[in-house]
């Protein structure tokens, strides 16, 4: 019955967040679309933001999951960066699509976003190292510092994120991402 009530505010609270935003949602509101009463979400969540915080490391709990899954794929290390690639702007495009308040702080790459980001960001960066790794070792990479270069390409992927959002993830963004993947595979320069 707990875990029950619990999921209950918890599945509520991600849907009011999403259409209000945090900052705009009381415990009022959240008793009123849950049906239950303010002492009763009180019992399991001290406060709005505890709350709030919860349903953002469920988030990042499935955003995790999904990173591991495709570490986990027994494809190529250069497929495996693709699919990195792809499932960190379909996780992106997901998150945005569900919530337009939470469009707005990536937009404004909002203190809030990117505190939760930090625990994403390390992760995807140990898959990618370790991808590269992996395909230094087969021979398929030349790369000197996996954590760096892992760093690298995040980094570059993540200052597409903006661009993407605003063209609400089209054609021009799938494109955008094989150039990328070009680019990072062969270079730019004319092998001598």
């Amino acid at each position: 019955m707990r875990d029950t009530t619990r999921h209950t505010i918890l599945t509520v609270a991600r849907i009011v967040f999403a259409h209000r935003g945090a900052d705009n949602t009381t415990m009022d509101d959240l008793a009123k679309a849950s049906g239950l009463g303010r002492r009763t979400i009180y019992t399991y969540f001290k406060t709005r933001e505890e709350l709030y915080l919860e349903v953002i490391n469920r988030e990042v709990d499935i955003i995790l999951k999904q990173l591991n899954r495709v570490a986990g794929m027994r494809i190529s290390p250069e497929k495996k960066i693709g699919r990195f690639m792809v499932n960190h702007m379909k996780t992106i495009e997901n998150l945005i699509r569900k919530d337009r308040i939470l469009r707005m702080e990536f937009l404004r790459r909002s203190e809030r976003i990117e505190n939760f980001r930090k625990v994403i960001d390390s992760h995807e960066k140990e898959c990618f190292a370790t991808t590269l790794q992996e395909g230094t070792q087969s021979g398929v990479f030349l790369v000197d510092d996996y954590e760096n270069t892992a760093v690298l390409a995040l980094t570059t992927l993540k200052g597409l994120e903006q661009q993407f959002i605003l063209d609400n993830f089209g054609k021009s963004c799938r494109e955008t991402l094989d150039l990328w993947q070009k680019i990072l595979f062969r270079g730019i320069k004319v092998s001598a």
